[in-house]
């Protein structure tokens, strides 16, 4: 059924919607965005860290076997949570390939709800040695896991609130007579939200998302109870902005929120103070939360660039420090994209 559709049905029969249940149905409905699209690269409509430079994959994969080596050194889970077109993976393989008894050790699996992607991914990775679940399960429970994800927790649901006297939460209208779609605002009368809006005071504006919460949660829940480390990475806050997150983006070029409905991609700024707070409710430890910018200079990628511009020409030169200065500058994504990773052992 067409999304359109299924929105204006329901507002029909159920009432205005709130911006995360419009979103739900917008991303992840039987027709929605994420499960029937191939929205990654350059000639789709957003290019991600491993698009634009294989540093970024390294980088990681410098981290991760490091990580192996100290703290595992035996059968692991290797999880990655949304791998898109295993840009990234590959370039973690590709890279700790120097350190076969890691490989050896490995048992691969990817979680990835979009079955366009998964045809994708199964093409590329050419492997009978991957497990691939639309939901986070991971089969051998036995032995401990290294779970990763790069921009996944940015396309959960979000609510959206603002206060002025009162606090609003925003909701999406269907105006029959004009046929569009409005934003209108509702005053929160409910006790839980408004003692869960307290922390955004200050600023007067806030997102929360439930769903987001809850995976992150069944992923604490599972290094606790198996052992393991977790790395996200994403854009988003610890302190909340004076601002509303939210867009929407086709084509690579931000959109409205009503345009291209089911075909462009909605995402907001992941509140990195909610998942450290779930994180210690659950005793893990907060091995790192930094900015990207950060991590990846700790972890070598200056040195990895000088090697890169060894013996090129001046157009690679150019194009590999434009790729650098992408990932690390504070202007791009250096600073507003994130590094958290929890541990238990």
């Amino acid at each position: 059924m067409n999304i359109k559709k299924i929105l204006i049905d329901e507002i029909k029969k159920n009432g205005n919607l709130n911006i995360a249940e419009f979103m739900q149905i917008c991303l992840f409905e039987n027709d929605g965005y994420y499960l029937k699209n191939n929205p990654i690269g350059r000639a789709n409509d957003f290019i991600t860290s491993p698009e634009i430079s294989q540093m970024f994959g390294e980088i990681l994969a410098i981290f991760i076997v490091n990580y192996w080596e100290n703290k595992i050194k035996n059968n692991f889970n290797l999880v990655e949570l949304g791998p898109g077109k295993v840009t990234l993976l590959k370039d973690i393989l590709r890279t700790s390939s120097v350190n076969q008894k890691f490989l050896n050790s490995m048992s691969l699996t990817l979680i990835e709800k979009n079955k366009t992607l998964i045809d994708i991914q199964k093409k590329i990775m050419n492997s009978e040695n991957i497990t691939w679940s639309e939901e986070f399960h991971i089969t051998n429970k036995n032995i401990p896991s290294i779970i990763y994800s790069n921009e996944f927790f940015d396309c959960f649901p979000v609510q959206q609130f603002h206060k002025k006297e009162k606090w609003y939460e925003k909701y999406v209208h269907y105006n029959e007579f004009e046929q569009n779609f409005t934003l209108v605002s509702q005053q929160v009368e409910d006790k839980k939200i408004l003692k869960s809006l307290e922390k955004f005071e200050q600023v007067k504006v806030a997102e929360i998302s439930h769903s987001r919460n809850e995976y992150f949660k069944l992923v604490c829940a599972f290094i606790k109870k198996h052992k393991g480390v977790f790395i996200t990475i994403d854009y988003g806050y610890k302190n909340p902005p004076d601002h509303l997150s939210l867009q929407t983006i086709y084509q690579h070029k931000k959109t409205h929120l009503f345009d291209n409905i089911g075909n462009q991609d909605i995402t907001a700024y992941v509140n990195f103070d909610e998942l450290i707070i779930i994180a210690k409710e659950y005793n893990l430890k907060i091995e790192i939360f930094c900015s990207q910018k950060d991590f990846l200079i700790s972890y070598g990628i200056q040195e990895r660039r000088k090697t890169l511009l060894k013996n090129k020409s001046d157009e690679t030169i150019k194009k590999i420090n434009s790729e650098y200065d992408r990932l690390v500058e504070n202007s791009q994504m250096g600073e507003i994209f994130k590094v958290l990773v929890i541990s238990c052992f």
